[in-house]
């Protein structure tokens, strides 16, 4: 719409956008080149801010800030449009030749030391949060000798179709909850085992990772198998991994082998992002009261020893696990209750560090060399 002096520039328009920060990066939009497509036809003004995530949970204040100073040289009533573009992080170059993923814009791996502490159900709901709050995502089930997404989405016996594609044989990952979904699961009978050596563990990853067709992708989250083996190692070679998400439990033994995992990712100098304490504490639905079922949380110690942040801590409850044997993730079971809230929350915190870490030139593994060369 018009300024109300009837005049305007595009240089007093980029001026006045200058003032805007971004609040995660702490620079202005401009020089982060999130203007995009302004036009500016006399006092009538529009133009496009590209975020750095769609899981942006500072959206409307950005674009308040916007409209205010714009508003401060006149300009009332501009036409913005909101968009997002993630940002390929690129990690270290993969020893292996191969895919590159192109079409997808960060690759976030969900891993744990150990079994049990609930991995591939932060994983999955993590994968459809993110797709709540607005971005493309495609979840792969890296957990090769014990696939669960077919069961947790409720794909028990679908098959995805294989197509041609530019003379190639493509699969197709098959949808829920609108995310794209692969796993070993699908290739397998129910009481089938996947008895294979390592070489062969590597080889289906990297066919899971160039010949699924994933399409245009925000995301590609990714559940590994736990500990520290083949998968994790191979991963590190095919594809640069933007970030890390590591999965605990408040007992010490969960965390021992958490260490483990750090320190993996520290050799493969693949970025962690944080932790997350699953299971961290039960609220009773009589009394409102928190029981420390699995003892006292210590994950904020871990975190501070290792320099890193906690991104959660989600609560143990009675609905997660019945919910996930239905093919129904808790996000979209009760989607308004409070571990579905939790989550979103953890995805826009992901997607923020994502942001921000992607926006630093320092190597997120390299703060940890001194502490293990310590050890």
């Amino acid at each position: 719409m018009s300024a109300s002096n009837g005049t305007i520039d595009r240089e007093q328009v980029l001026q006045a956008l200058g003032t805007v920060m971004d609040p995660d990066l702490n620079k202005d939009l401009v020089s982060l080149n999130m203007i995009r497509d302004l036009v500016v036809e006399g006092g009538a003004v529009s133009l496009r801010v590209v975020l750095t995530t769609p899981a942006c949970p500072l959206k409307e204040k950005i674009q308040s800030d916007v409209v205010a100073a714009l508003a401060a040289i006149g300009i009332n009533e501009p036409t913005i449009t909101m968009d997002a573009e993630v940002r390929k992080r690129i990690g270290p170059t993969p020893t292996r030749p191969g895919a590159r993923l192109p079409d997808v814009g960060a690759v976030i791996a969900v891993a744990s030391g150990k079994g049990g502490v609930g991995k591939s159900t932060v994983a999955t709901n993590l994968a459809i949060s993110l797709h709540k709050a607005g971005a493309r995502v495609g979840l792969l089930d890296a957990d090769i000798y014990g696939p669960s997404m077919p069961l947790m989405l409720g794909l028990d016996g679908a098959e995805p179709e294989v197509v041609e594609k530019d003379g190639h044989a493509m699969i197709v990952p098959l949808e829920r909850h609108g995310i794209g979904v692969m796993s070993m699961g699908f290739m397998l009978e129910a009481d089938q085992a996947v008895v294979w050596r390592g070489p062969m563990l590597g080889k289906a990853l990297q066919q899971f990772i160039e010949d699924v067709d994933w399409g245009q992708l925000d995301y590609l989250v990714i559940d590994m198998p736990p500990g520290t083996g083949d998968v994790a190692l191979s991963l590190a070679q095919l594809i640069p991994v933007s970030g890390t998400v590591v999965v605990t439990t408040p007992q010490d033994v969960a965390f021992a082998d958490v260490r483990r995992a750090i320190r993996m990712f520290t050799m493969t100098k693949t970025p962690i992002l944080g932790l997350v304490e699953n299971m961290s504490h039960f609220v009773c639905d009589g009394c409102d009261k928190q029981h420390e079922i699995f003892g006292k949380s210590q994950i904020e110690a871990h975190a501070t020893r290792y320099e890193l942040d906690v991104l959660a801590q989600l609560p143990l409850d009675a609905v997660t696990a019945v919910a996930a044997d239905r093919g129904e993730p808790i996000v979209v079971a009760e989607a308004d209750g409070p571990q579905a809230a939790a989550y979103l929350q953890l995805a826009q915190r992901v997607a923020q560090k994502l942001a921000v870490d992607g926006a630093s030139e320092e190597d997120p593994a390299q703060k940890f060399s001194s502490f293990f060369q310590m050890k």
